[in-house]
């Protein structure tokens, strides 16, 4: 049997080339490939009238056709694997409605490359404004719980130890800062995503009079790739994509555990509504932090996408293949699926998690968070050094360990106990000194150095990260405006001349 699409081959695809290689492709044919495929070929059927390529009978034969393609939907398209992929599938929907020799019209001056390129781009480009979109959705879910907690006082830790007493509501104005900065990276992958392949050809370009800055335009592209070669034979603008996907789950992953300890019943510090949690089907008392996990699973699996991506994209050649353009990305599309609907959850876990403020702020006293401030108060009221201060500090707070007391239980005594070991002398302290040294509030209203703990410090970062997230929203509704803007100038050319 022939060949289904070309006369060079005088064979049927094999089956098991075309299940295990097109049939795939082809299962992800859906209404929103259908529709950018329809865009693209009305964008060059425009085009290659207006330079004069096919004559106007012919475009309006192509684009009636087109149109009524598009109203019919992906059912009526035939997606047999021995079509290869979407676009021959396309192309044979369409010269079954506007006849042969009009359709083959259709492909003049480009290539299923460069075809192949732009719809990737088009992709591309939407996936990354959905994911700047829900990205700013979590930024303001996690400033707004950044202020509520700007006062709740609770430990800070090192090597998941107690250090320092900090706010909850500082704890998530540096996560809210990681997601800004994170943000910025995938904006910044925009502006290579946003570029037109089509019109590159193969390879080499083409020798045919068109405009590819005409094409680009009508498809909301800035501009246009160039050299021809590069234009299809590199998808790099998605493996970068992916990457700033894998860089912010990998850092969220990392939030997510610090939780997920603070939710374990040994810790009881953080608590989220049931509607958040799953449960167990054999132990009625679990409560477990299924939405947690989801950000630790979801980072090994967007770094196995791309470690998977380029692995396979670094023994190519320097050209069009399968494993460069079409199965070594296959992973990362549902990758960069997967990062905008864990958005949502990220909003939600911001919007609803609880630290319990009694027992954390008691637990400052508990685990001596405060000893710092302790030995920063001898330094600047008692004229020791730092270290001798620490020393000092260390001694005394070992000392009231062993007595089973807390910071609360520090006494002026135990403190001249460890000073006469390091120093050799007692200090003149006063018992208001040493509670006002070791009241976790007043540590934390202290830090008032820029990036510092203060609530104060905490609102005028807040404030700004707002202001930049504004910024930052407007610019992702205007490069989404620039695209809409493009689909309405788009469908009055094709009016225009299908009428």
């Amino acid at each position: 049997m022939k060949n289904a699409v070309s006369s060079r081959l005088s064979e049927r695809t094999a089956e098991e080339v075309a299940n295990a290689i097109y049939r795939p492709g082809m299962a992800t044919f859906d209404d929103g490939a259908l529709e950018a495929m329809c865009q693209l070929n009305e964008a060059h059927a425009v085009m290659l009238v207006e330079q004069k390529l096919i004559a106007p009978d012919i475009a309006r034969s192509l684009l009636h056709a087109i149109g009524r393609i598009r109203s019919e939907g992906v059912a009526a398209i035939d997606l047999d694997p021995q079509f290869e992929d979407g676009y021959f599938a396309f192309e044979n929907r369409l010269s079954g409605i506007a006849g042969a020799h009009d359709t083959g019209f259709i492909h003049t001056g480009r290539s299923r490359n460069d075809i192949g390129a732009t719809l990737d781009r088009m992709n591309a480009r939407a996936l990354c404004l959905d994911m700047l979109e829900g990205v700013n959705r979590a930024r303001a879910a996690c400033e707004a719980a950044a202020e509520r907690h700007a006062e709740t006082i609770m430990p800070g830790y090192t090597h998941l130890q107690p250090a320092q007493p900090m706010t909850f509501g500082y704890f998530l104005t540096n996560v809210a800062s990681a997601l800004s900065r994170e943000y910025d990276k995938i904006a910044a992958v925009y502006e290579r995503i946003n570029r037109s392949s089509l019109g590159a050809a193969a390879f080499a370009g083409t020798t045919f009079a068109i405009d590819r800055n005409r094409t680009a335009s009508l498809l909301g592209f800035d501009g246009i790739v160039e050299p021809c070669l590069e234009a299809v034979g590199s998808r790099d603008f998605v493996t970068e994509l992916l990457w700033t996907a894998t860089s912010m789950l990998s850092m969220l992953s990392r939030v997510a555990q610090d939780m997920y300890v603070f939710c374990t019943h040994e810790f009881s510090a953080l608590t989220f509504p049931d509607r958040v949690a799953g449960t167990s089907s054999i132990m009625p008392q679990k409560k477990n932090m299924l939405a947690l996990e989801y950000f630790r699973a979801a980072a090994g699996r967007s770094i196995g996408a791309l470690t998977g991506s380029l692995a396979s994209v670094k023994g190519s050649n320097y050209s069009i293949g399968l494993d460069s353009v079409r199965e070594g990305i296959a992973d990362a599309w549902p990758s960069l699926s997967l990062f905008i609907d864990g958005m949502e959850l990220l909003r939600l876990v911001f919007e609803t998690a609880t630290p319990d403020a009694e027992r954390l702020k008691k637990r400052c006293y508990e685990n001596f968070s405060t000893a710092t401030d302790l030995a920063d108060g001898l330094v600047r009221e008692h004229g020791l050094s730092f270290r001798e201060a620490h020393h000092v500090v260390g001694g005394a707070v070992q000392r009231a360990l062993n007595a089973g007391l807390d910071a609360q239980g520090m006494t002026v005594e135990i403190i001249n106990a460890s000073a006469v070991d390091e120093l050799g002398r007692p200090l003149a302290l006063t018992p208001d000194f040493v509670r006002d040294c070791l009241d976790p509030v007043k540590s934390v209203a202290a830090r008032t150095t820029p990036g510092g703990t203060a609530p104060v410090e905490v609102r005028r970062m807040l404030a700004a990260l707002a202001v930049k997230r504004g910024h930052d929203a407007e610019l992702v509704s205007m490069r989404r405006r620039a695209v809409e803007d493009a689909v309405g100038r788009l469908s009055d050319a094709v009016q225009a001349l299908a009428a």
